[in-house]
């Protein structure tokens, strides 16, 4: 006579499969609502780190040349070219293309009518372009800018605008890209970059025009 102790034979019984997969379903479920977020996350921070490497290349740039930022677009380069953009000017300072890029742009562009690069970030203009009289490349000091931590130096720019950046009295925010979750990323003289909503950059303090 059998022993009323012996387990049953081994394997699953299809209820306990049918749990195994409803699990599986829920993780896979989990997963994919997870996984388009941390890759924007990633995104996001690549493109941080990008702005911030153009400001330390900037402040570089400024160093070696009395202290004067980047210009916007600076002569000197062959006809029919306007001149070399600052995304040229910089190379020697980053030495890497795709820093000028944010991996959420699927297609920079060059400034048009210049020597450029494709980039995905413009340049204030109240700080690098026509801040002066004369023929000279003329930009602000950083000695004469006050309040870095407040005053914006890069930006996300839109691809179709195919230009070196942008001039709040001229463009207000009408070339910022918001590729972040409604956000622009926004890099400061200082260093620091920052996602904000482009009308938070005027008020209720003006971070484009020099104080």
């Amino acid at each position: 006579m059998r022993a009323p102790s012996e387990g049953r034979a081994g394997g699953f019984t299809l209820v306990e499969l049918l749990v195994v997969i409803a699990m599986i379903a829920v993780l896979a479920a989990i997963l994919l609502a997870v996984f388009p977020r941390v890759r924007g996350m990633a995104r996001r921070g690549q493109c941080v780190a990008h702005l911030r490497q153009l400001v330390q290349a900037a402040r570089m740039y400024a160093q070696d040349q009395d202290r004067r930022l980047v210009p916007a677009r600076a002569r000197g380069a062959p006809a029919p070219s306007r001149g070399y953009t600052w995304c040229v000017l910089l190379q020697p300072y980053i030495r890497n293309e795709d820093i000028l890029i944010c991996p959420n742009d699927p297609d920079p562009k060059p400034s048009q009518q210049s020597t450029c690069l494709p980039h995905s970030y413009g340049i204030n203009y109240e700080l690098t372009y026509g801040v002066g009289v004369g023929a000279g490349n003329l930009t602000r000091s950083l000695t004469h800018v006050h309040e870095h931590s407040r005053q914006i130096l890069f930006f996300e720019m839109k691809s179709e605008v195919e230009q070196m950046g942008t001039s709040w009295i001229a463009h207000g925010t009408s070339r910022i890209a918001t590729r972040h979750n409604g956000l622009a990323e926004f890099a400061f003289l200082d260093g620091h970059v920052k996602g904000l909503k482009p009308e938070a950059t005027v008020a209720p303090v003006n971070m484009w025009v020099p104080r």
